[in-house]
C-alpha cells in the first residue's frame, strides 16, 4: 500500500540543508537512521501478518483454507469433518402430528430400518474434528492457530492421518 511505503535512507538524506550534505554526514545518518529502518521492517511483517489474519474468519471453509496454507501448502491435506457420527431422529406422537405434513415414519421396515439412539450416542463432546497428516507439523502451533480463529464455545479434536 502506498501509504506504508517510506524510503528512511532517501528520506534523511532530502530532510538535511543541501550544504551539510557531505559524504562523512551522509554515513552518520545512514548508521542513525537503522534502528528507525528496523524498526519499519519489523511495522510492516507485523502488518502483513495482520493483513492475512483479517482474511480468514471462524468458518469451517476459511479455517481449512488457513490451516493449509500455513502447515501444508502443497498438497493441501488438511480437512475439517463434523464429528456427529449418526443423524437424529425425532419421535412425534399422534397430537403433534397433522394432516397436512404427516411426519409418521414406521419403525418395521426391512429395506431401510430406522435405528432409536440416545442422546449419548447422538452427541459427541467435539463440535468439529481437524484431520491432519502424520507429518513433522508442529502441533502446539496449529492449536494456536485453530484457537485463534474458531469460536470460544466450540471444542475440537486433532487427528493424524496415516
Amino acid at each position: 500500500m502506498k501509504v506504508f511505503d517510506l524510503d528512511i535512507k532517501t528520506l534523511a538524506v532530502l530532510w538535511t540543508p543541501p550544504f551539510k550534505r557531505s559524504a562523512v554526514f551522509v554515513g552518520f545518518l545512514y548508521s542513525f537512521s537503522r534502528p528507525l529502518i528496523d524498526l519499519y521492517n519489523q511495522f510492516l511483517s507485523s502488518r502483513k501478518q495482520n493483513m492475512i489474519r483479517l482474511n480468514f474468519n471462524y468458518q469451517t471453509c476459511s479455517l481449512e483454507h488457513r490451516l493449509n496454507d500455513a502447515f501444508d501448502p502443497l498438497q493441501r491435506r488438511i480437512k475439517i469433518s463434523r464429528s456427529k457420527i449418526y443423524d437424529s431422529i425425532f419421535l412425534y406422537t399422534e397430537a403433534e402430528d397433522n394432516g397436512f405434513n404427516n411426519k409418521t415414519q414406521w419403525l418395521h421396515s426391512d429395506e431401510n430400518p430406522i435405528y432409536l439412539r440416545t442422546e449419548g450416542e447422538l452427541y459427541t463432546v467435539y463440535d468439529f474434528i481437524v484431520q491432519i497428516p502424520n507429518t513433522n507439523i508442529n502441533l502446539f502451533q496449529l492449536q494456536s492457530e485453530i484457537d485463534y480463529y474458531k469460536l470460544p464455545t466450540k471444542q475440537y479434536k486433532i487427528e493424524l492421518l496415516p
